[in-house]
């Protein structure tokens, strides 16, 4: 999936897992969000969190089925989201919103 850390710390969530799980979420509660996500992605990112993702960002979402499945393999040289919220100073996001 997408490396939301580059939006990350514009958002009240602390991790990137957090984004994904809320966009998740969201997709399996909101057929016509899903419907969003599926087709422009960075449209859902917007709907979702009222910001824009940077155009260096490549967004990719795909739906598994009976017969399709997807795998995504993490990048070896990725970060921790400890590591990103010390380089990218999101850390006062966390103390912001209190999370």
């Amino acid at each position: 999936m997408v490396s939301l850390a580059l939006i990350k710390d514009t958002l009240p969530m602390k991790t990137e897992k957090d984004l994904r799980d809320h966009l998740l979420s969201r997709a399996a509660d909101d057929d016509s969000f899903r419907s969003l996500l599926l087709s422009n992605p960075r449209g859902a990112v917007k709907n979702a969190f009222g910001v824009d993702a940077p155009d260096t960002l490549t967004m990719h979402v795909h739906e598994d089925t009976r017969t399709d499945i997807h795998l995504v393999i993490p990048s070896r040289d990725r970060l921790s989201d400890d590591e990103l919220e010390t380089v990218s100073g999101a850390g006062w996001v966390a103390r912001k919103y209190g999370i």
